[in-house]
């Protein structure tokens, strides 16, 4: 019983620990997404006020 219940605790552990990872992945990508959609917007600016 005692096996048991430390596996569980471990494997509850491991899911947690994943999910952890998974959050600052999907975190740190919607953070490159928003970089790169500003440095687009700027340069998009840039080239329409030269048209201007």
């Amino acid at each position: 019983m005692v096996i048991s219940e430390i596996c569980c605790n471990f494997k509850e552990l491991i899911y947690k620990q994943l999910q952890t990872k998974i959050a600052m992945i999907t975190e740190d990508k919607v953070t490159e997404i928003f970089c790169m959609a500003d440095v687009f917007c700027k340069f998009f600016d840039a080239m329409t006020a030269n048209t201007r």
